[in-house]
């Protein structure tokens, strides 16, 4: 990879009559650390802070109806049920997490928000990975590791303060893991590529089996590597004795090694998803026009800030073509191929463009944002970009959490409970939500909320995913006692 002269602002002498804090000093001289530091402070606090505002969702609700169950065996088995297509990796975590913090809504999430801060300096690391010279570090000058370490600093705080990667961060499913489980095997898996070392060649394996067994989505990984690989045996012509052909070659048999390992499980789970899909479990995915991959970024990142941190990485990228080319390609094949794949399959078999199943393709584009912007030039432009980009940010966050965008299950058990009859039983439509009625119930009335049955009392959801016509139900129960957010309260 070719050396990132990345602009780095200059050190100002220190006045000798003032005595600063040690700290401050290490901080001044490693502009990096600060901007690091900065991000992981307020990547928490955007993630961790008023957990408990939103009331759980349905989909939250299996997880937790999985993950409660008294022993692990049960976590698995109920996990099959709830969550068909995924393996219970984050639901035996979050098993472990209960015994230890209880299931109240705010200690079930905080969970996710620790794993989303963990990521963010997995974004660092990765992103110093992909700036850092194939030579030794201690090989390389002082102004290209500065300018690595900048660089991966600022695409963590970009990465930390945008929407995209905070709101997942607050919900209890399994993506903040899978997230996390994928930065950690693109790090080991760009270590291995470009350095070799059996400890690296064996984590991309693991960590690739770890974060697919999260969630199937994770495959899409295989497209980016599988690419990339191709690409750099391509250019050492396929030479089994050139070093870079020869590592290329022992990252695809280690990556190929774990998937055949893998494999009968994988095989199982697809099969299990397979059949979900045949169900309509993914029926509330819209097929995508044509320029939705354009648009998939534009709404993730929000309306002002899109602009700019398109501009920001269309400028990183042919930047950084010409300062760090592999850095740059491989952030492009990252950050387009499980789109566009998913865009295929969406056209060919079913409509699965969904911004959870991608979401580590947000990533190579903040990274690709942060090196336009270090390569922009004055210390001042510098600041003055990354202020922007960041506030725009954060702006779109603000924007989305003023507004309430939850279903009002809480209130609407309360209220169906208050008119249930002695020994009669509720339901909700789509069924599966049962389980977010089941945890708003008291426990000693939790059997009382039934999949299917003869119901008394049904919710019915009328925003989300679940939401549908419900003609047939509307005649059924034809008296409404209380129309809430998202959810109407009937009766027979």
């Amino acid at each position: 990879m070719a050396s990132v002269p990345l602009h780095n602002s200059k050190k100002a002498s220190e006045p000798p009559a003032i005595a600063r804090p040690r700290a401050l000093i290490v901080l001044t001289r490693k502009p990096w650390l600060a901007i690091l530091i900065l991000a992981v402070v307020a990547g928490a606090a955007l993630r961790f802070a008023d957990l408990g505002s939103n009331e759980m969702s349905a989909d939250e609700a299996a997880t937790w109806a999985a993950a409660a169950a008294p022993s692990v065996a049960q976590v698995i088995a109920l996990q099959k049920k709830l969550n068909a297509g995924k393996l219970a990796v984050h639901d035996v975590l979050l098993h472990g997490w209960i015994a230890m913090f209880g299931d109240g809504i705010r200690a079930l999430r905080s969970l996710s928000a620790l794993l989303g801060t963990i990521a963010i300096v997995l974004v660092f690391w990765v992103a110093r990975e992909l700036l850092t010279p194939a030579c030794d570090c201690a090989a390389a000058g002082d102004t290209v590791k500065r300018g690595a370490d900048l660089a991966a600093a600022i695409a963590a705080l970009i990465f930390a303060v945008n929407l995209v990667t905070i709101k997942y961060s607050r919900e209890l499913r399994m993506y903040p893991l899978m997230l996390s489980l994928l930065l950690a095997q693109v790090g080991f898996f760009i270590r291995a590529s470009r350095r070799g070392g059996f400890v690296n060649y064996v984590a991309a394996g693991m960590l690739a089996d770890a974060a697919i067994a999260t969630n199937l989505s994770a495959t899409l990984i295989f497209g980016t590597e599988g690419l990339w690989l191709l690409c750099l045996l391509a250019r050492s012509g396929f030479r089994p004795l050139a070093s870079e052909s020869r590592r290329a070659w022992k990252v695809a048999i280690a990556l190929a090694l774990a998937g055949a390992a893998f494999a009968p499980v994988l095989l199982e789970e697809w099969r299990t998803g397979s059949a979900a899909v045949g169900r309509g479990v993914l029926g509330w995915i819209q097929r995508p026009p044509l320029w939705e991959p354009f648009a998939l970024f534009n709404k993730a990142t929000g309306t002002f800030a899109f602009p700019v941190l398109a501009a920001l990485a269309a400028y990183g990228a042919i930047r950084g073509w010409r300062v760090a080319r592999d850095a740059a390609a491989f952030a492009l094949v990252w950050m387009w191929t499980p789109v566009i794949v998913l865009m295929i399959v969406s056209y060919a078999v079913a409509p699965a463009l969904a911004e959870r199943y991608v979401l580590s393709c947000f990533v190579p584009m903040f990274f690709l944002a942060a090196l336009g912007i270090c390569e922009l030039g004055s210390s001042r432009t510098l600041g003055l970009a990354l202020a922007a980009a960041a506030a725009l940010s954060i702006g779109h966050v603000y924007s989305f959490m003023r507004k309430p965008h939850d279903i009002q299950w809480r209130e609407a058990t309360a209220i169906a409970l208050k008119n249930l009859a002695p020994g009669a039983t509720l339901s909700t439509r789509p069924a599966y939500a049962v389980e977010v009625v089941r945890y708003y119930l008291p426990p000693a009335e939790r059997e009382r909320a039934q999949r299917g049955g003869d119901p008394a009392i049904v919710l019915v959801e009328e925003r989300g995913r679940g939401a549908a016509p419900h003609t047939a139900v509307n005649q059924k129960f034809p008296v409404t006692i209380a129309r809430l957010r998202g959810v109407a309260v009937l009766k027979r």
